[in-house]
């Protein structure tokens, strides 16, 4: 390939390494693909997707492994007190739900969401034969393939396939690190670990501001050169993308109003801030936040009720400050860990690690209630709940009735769904 040595072909390559100088720093742009952007795809495709134009999925990772059995508690099945000799929770520490389990009693705020029918909990989320391992079990979560985890999110692969049909889809990391979950084969999402750090560096053009030297850039042509033409395009159009998620982004970071307190702490901040881009013009279709230290060996009470505390306390602020917005109904939260702990304490007044656990889905849209059937704590699995709800019908469920996409296109095979949303 032979590119003409011009002053305009010397201006756009210094215009492309300021590109990359740019915006190469920020994890948040897709990989860069020389095909179609845009695919042909059927009516009922298409339509399915519009349907979830407005919608917003917020995915919220415990990372570490939350104890499931001391978040929703089994108060009713005897052997909770005497497998948990100092970590069962006393009748005064839960909030019930029925006669047969209850929050935790630092959970309030999602008890709340419970009692007015925005929040629904699936009892004994797993899969067949469980890894217990941090890293291993994560990327079985995170890819949504327990036999073969794959290098890509199931998210990700959502954003691949969606992208084909409505390339204005984002999804948006409040995190140091770009989960897996997010990352596709040709697509991934904006990821913010710092407000500081995320910012588009502004490019150097004496005729105008930057989206102009963008759109000039764009505009002069290699003769023959077909495909560096498209990759300077892409990269062109990415630059403008990243340029207008920073701007939106840092506007919503400081000129958000949010319409109630929240708790004064990172995890609350961070869904502060997902808020203001929920009602944003970025419009994402996905954001996702994380909340770490549910490795709880030893110690465990005073680790978990706290961590508890702040997931419950910053979600119950995060809905209802959205729901003062208009945007409660078009909002759904889903938690999820890489597995629970085991079913007895262990000597350090901790647990280890387990395998089922519940999961949380919130929204004005939500079909409230209980999901699933609590595992027993005395028929397990090597010591071990046994789980009734496979996580992927979860995902398929999120997929098809709120994101709007055939959920075979992302896991690669139907699961039964819930009637959750």
């Amino acid at each position: 390939m032979v590119i003409e040595t011009t002053k305009s072909n010397t201006t756009r390559r210094l215009f492309l390494k300021q590109v990359a100088q740019s915006v190469g720093a920020m994890p948040s742009l897709a990989p860069l693909s020389l095909g179609p952007t845009v695919i042909e795809a059927t009516d009922a495709a298409s339509g399915l997707l519009a349907s979830a134009a407005n919608r917003t999925l917020v995915v919220i990772q415990l990372m570490g492994g939350n104890d499931g059995i001391n978040t929703l508690v089994p108060y009713s099945q005897q052997a909770y007190y005497q497998v948990r000799p100092t970590l069962g929770l006393k009748q005064s520490e839960i909030l019930p739900i029925d006669g047969d389990v209850a929050l935790n009693g630092n959970m309030g705020g999602i008890m709340g969401l419970y009692r007015n029918n925005n929040a629904a909990i699936v009892q004994g989320v797993s899969y067949p034969n469980p890894n217990r391992s941090h890293y291993e079990a994560t990327a079985i979560w995170e890819s949504a393939y327990p036999n073969t985890p794959l290098s890509n999110g199931w998210l990700g692969r959502y954003l691949d396939a969606s992208r084909k049909i409505d390339n204005s889809i984002t999804a948006v990391s409040l995190g140091d690190l770009l989960p897996m979950t997010l990352q596709g084969a040709s697509s991934s999402a904006i990821s913010v670990g710092s407000l500081q750090r995320f910012k588009v560096s502004p490019l150097t053009n004496k005729s105008g501001p930057a989206d102009s030297a963008f759109k000039d850039l764009d505009s002069v042509q290699c003769v023959s050169c077909a495909e560096y033409n498209s990759l300077v395009s892409q990269m062109t159009q990415q630059g403008l993308d990243a340029m207008t998620a920073s701007a939106i982004i840092t506007q919503a970071a400081s000129g958000y109003q949010a319409k109630v307190t929240y708790p004064n702490n990172d995890f609350a901040n961070r869904l502060k801030l997902a808020a203001g881009i929920i009602t944003s013009s970025l419009k994402p279709r996905i954001v996702y936040v994380t909340l770490g230290g549910f490795d709880t060996h030893a110690n465990q009470r005073a680790t978990q009720d706290k961590l508890l505390l702040t997931l419950s306390d910053g979600l119950a602020a995060f809905y209802n400050d959205l729901s003062s917005q208009g945007r409660a109904n078009d909002t759904l939260m889903m938690t999820f860990s890489e597995f629970g702990r085991r079913v007895k304490e262990n000597g350090s007044q901790g647990t280890d690690h387990g395998t089922a656990l519940p999961q949380f889905i919130i929204g004005g849209r939500v079909s409230p209630g209980l999901y699933g059937t609590y595992p027993s704590l005395t028929d397990l699995e090597q010591g071990d709940l046994k789980f009734n709800v496979d996580f992927r019908q979860v995902y398929g469920t999120v997929l098809e009735d709120w994101l709007g996409i055939d959920q075979t296109t992302v896991l690669g095979s139907k699961y039964n769904k819930l009637s959750v949303v």
